[in-house]
């Protein structure tokens, strides 16, 4: 648990340090661009933990924490009775907190690259408190704080949606193009949460749900990037 403590730290001090200077140094700049860019990471890492598992991982039914729970265990669920052994558990929780607060720390330095007004004001906001909120699904893994990994994380089920929607809105004259691919994984994102509470399989869903983000940061963040290089 130390660990992820100075995981969490050490990438909040990344998104202070950098967010503070994102008017200034290029350097920042650099580094809000891939944020989001490196999102997409995460699948490749999935792959990685599940392939090495002792037990059989259904990533149709079963829930990415699952990858992220310390010992091999077969009673962490409140409901139902999996049994589940990741012994990558460290690099997905590690992964979890750095992917989300690399997202908030993106939202920060990337909106002046939008419009900037209140909307995206606001946006920008629902990013950080989406981003912060996954990383708290790392910090505290599903058997060692079943609240703390699963209050915290319920914003990022959600706030993509009205987040995605006012960007789509506010850019719709300056960028077209990306506000209509925006409304598109706005849609998927609410068709794979809608899904996900009617009880389609929740760990498919989940990804869908997750992924629609994340494929959106990284085509949005190449996008403001091309418009907007690097000097």
């Amino acid at each position: 648990m130390a660990a992820y403590y100075i995981i969490a730290f050490l990438a909040m001090l990344a998104l202070v340090f950098f967010g503070g200077k994102r008017h200034q140094w290029p350097s920042a700049k650099l580094f809000g661009f891939l944020t989001w860019i490196v999102s997409v990471l995460y699948f490749p890492i999935e792959v990685v933990a599940i392939a090495i598992s002792p037990v059989p991982y259904d990533f149709m039914t079963q829930a990415m924490s699952d990858l992220g729970i310390l010992p091999c265990v077969s009673d962490t669920y409140l409901i139902g009775n999996p049994e589940i052994c990741s012994p990558s558990s460290a690099l997905m929780n590690s992964t979890f907190i750095i992917q989300g607060v690399f997202i908030a720390a993106g939202a920060i330095i990337l909106h002046q690259y939008w419009s900037n007004g209140k909307k995206t004001r606001v946006a920008a906001w629902l990013w950080v408190i989406y981003g912060l909120g996954y990383a708290m699904s790392g910090l505290y893994p599903y058997d060692v704080n079943f609240w703390l990994h699963t209050i915290p994380a319920i914003p990022s089920m959600f706030l993509q949606i009205p987040a995605m929607w006012i960007t789509a809105r506010a850019i719709r004259e300056r960028m077209p193009k990306l506000s209509r691919l925006t409304y598109i994984f706005m849609i998927i994102s609410v068709i794979a949460l809608a899904a996900l509470v009617i009880g389609l399989p929740a760990g498919l869903m989940q990804r869908i749900l997750y992924a629609s983000v994340w494929i959106w940061m990284c085509i949005a963040s190449i996008t403001l990037w091309q418009r907007n290089p690097i000097k």
